[in-house]
C-alpha cells in the first residue's frame, strides 16, 4: 500500500527498538523508503524469521543484537536524529505469570532506552498500547481515567509515566496502539482464525464472544508513527492509533465461518480480557492529518481467496 505523506529526509539516521519484530519490520521498511539510515536494535528472542530476511535485502539498515535491558549497550548504538522504542513484551496472559520479566523489559527497557535518548540528544517515539486503559463501557479517549485489566497494561502504564517524567529533557510521543493485525503478526486474534482457517480447524472464541475489538492494519499503524514523527511537538502527546470501528469477535468469527465453514468452538474466558476495547482517534485525525484506510473484513476476503 502506498501512502502520500513524506517529506525530504535524506540519510538522516534513526533508532528502531524492536526492529525485527511484526510491527517494527513494517517500520523500518518504510523508513527506508522515506530516505532515512536506520539502526535496528532486537535481541532477536522473538524476532519474525520473514522480517529478518527481508531487513537483510535492505540498504542502509544495520541490525545489533541488543537486549533493551542493557544499558551500557542501548548507549552506545543509540545514535541519530531519533529513537521509535517498540521492544516490549506483548502477551497479556504471558504476563500474569512472568511479571518480572515483563517489568524488566517494558518498564526498565523504556527507561534504559529514554536515559540514552536524552544524553544523545534524540527525540524519542514510543508505542504503548489499548491495555492501559481497561474496561471501558465507550470509545476510549486519550484523556479518560486508565486502569489496565492485566499485567501487560499495568507496564505499558507505567513506561509511559516514564517518558512523561523525561519530557521536561527529551521530545516525546506516546501512541497507544489497538489491535494491530497483518502479515507476519505474532499473535492476535485475526491471526489466530487465519490460521485456523489454513489449517481446517474450527475458530477459536473465548467465553460469549460478545467482545469487541478494534483491529487496525500494521501499515496503517505505520503511517501513524510516521506522522507522529514528523509532526513531532515539543509538548509531549499521547494519541489512540486505532481504527475507531467496534467489531465484535463472534460476529467476526460468524462472518468467516459462513464463507470456510470450519466452525466455530467455544473456550472458558479469559481474565485477561476486557469486554469492550476501542479507540477515539479523533485526536490523531484532527493532529496528524491521519486516518486508517484498511477494511478489516476486506482484507479478510482478500485472505480467504488464497484457500479457495
Amino acid at each position: 500500500m502506498v501512502y502520500g505523506f513524506c517529506r525530504e529526509a535524506v540519510w538522516l539516521h534513526v533508532v528502531v527498538t524492536g526492529g525485527c519484530g511484526f510491527i517494527g519490520g513494517r517500520l523500518v521498511e518504510r523508513l527506508i523508503g522515506e530516505g532515512f539510515r536506520v539502526t535496528v536494535l532486537d535481541n532477536l528472542s522473538r524476532a519474525s524469521p520473514r522480517v529478518l530476511e527481508r531487513l537483510k535485502n535492505l540498504n542502509r539498515v544495520e541490525v545489533k543484537i541488543v537486549d533493551v535491558r542493557c544499558f551500557e549497550k542501548v548507549l552506545s548504538y543509540l545514535q541519530g536524529e531519533g529513537v521509535f522504542h517498540l521492544a516490549a513484551l506483548t502477551d497479556a496472559e504471558e504476563s500474569q505469570h512472568f511479571k518480572d520479566l515483563y517489568w524488566s523489559v517494558n518498564v526498565d527497557g523504556t527507561v534504559n532506552v529514554l536515559e540514552a535518548a536524552s544524553r544523545k540528544g534524540m527525540k524519542m517515539l514510543f508505542t504503548s498500547s489499548a491495555a492501559v486503559y481497561g474496561e471501558l463501557e465507550r470509545y476510549a479517549r486519550e484523556d479518560d481515567p486508565v486502569n489496565p485489566a492485566n499485567f501487560y497494561g499495568v507496564t505499558k502504564l507505567e513506561a509511559e509515566k516514564k517518558c512523561l517524567k523525561y519530557s521536561d529533557k527529551i521530545e516525546v510521543t506516546i501512541l497507544r496502539l489497538f489491535n494491530v493485525y497483518g502479515e507476519d503478526a505474532r499473535s492476535g486474534v485475526i491471526k489466530n482464525f487465519l490460521e485456523a482457517v489454513y489449517s481446517g480447524r474450527p475458530l477459536t472464541v473465548y467465553g460469549d464472544g460478545m467482545y469487541v475489538r478494534d483491529f487496525i492494519y500494521v501499515d496503517d499503524v505505520v503511517e501513524g508513527i510516521i506522522r507522529a514523527y514528523y509532526t513531532s511537538s515539543k509538548n509531549p502527546r499521547i494519541l489512540n492509533i486505532g481504527s475507531g470501528k467496534p467489531v465484535v469477535i463472534r460476529d467476526l468469527a460468524e462472518f468467516i465461518d459462513s464463507r470456510v465453514g470450519v466452525g466455530i468452538v467455544h473456550r472458558e474466558p479469559r481474565n485477561v480480557d476486557v469486554r469492550y476495547s476501542v479507540a477515539d482517534i479523533s485526536r490523531a485525525l484532527h493532529e496528524l492529518g491521519w486516518k486508517p484506510r484498511v477494511d478489516l473484513y476486506d482484507w479478510i476476503l482478500d485472505k480467504l481467496e488464497v484457500i479457495r
